[in-house]
């Protein structure tokens, strides 16, 4: 199932967040259709669109970040039947 996940760092924690994405690895099981970010003030934002067999990867990816970066995922649903 596809996912739009948005992301906003808590701007007091950029450091600490920085230090944490050299540690991320992206899971095998979490495929990234599409990513972006952007800076705004002293904060970073994001979103990204994922396709996952099940929510539990998305938060098993994110988890060490929860701390640091408030994440909001959405399901994407089709409009149309997929082929």
């Amino acid at each position: 199932m596809k996912f739009l996940i948005k992301w906003k760092n808590k701007p007091k924690y950029l450091k600490e967040t920085r230090k944490l994405l050299e540690k991320f690895e992206q899971p095998k099981e979490m495929k990234m259709l599409f990513a972006a970010h952007y800076y705004v003030g002293d904060s970073t934002r994001g979103v990204m669109a994922v396709d996952v067999e099940d929510t539990a990867i998305i938060h098993k990816a994110f988890q060490m970040f929860e701390d640091y970066v408030k994440f909001k995922v959405t399901p994407i649903l089709p409009l149309f039947g997929e082929e």
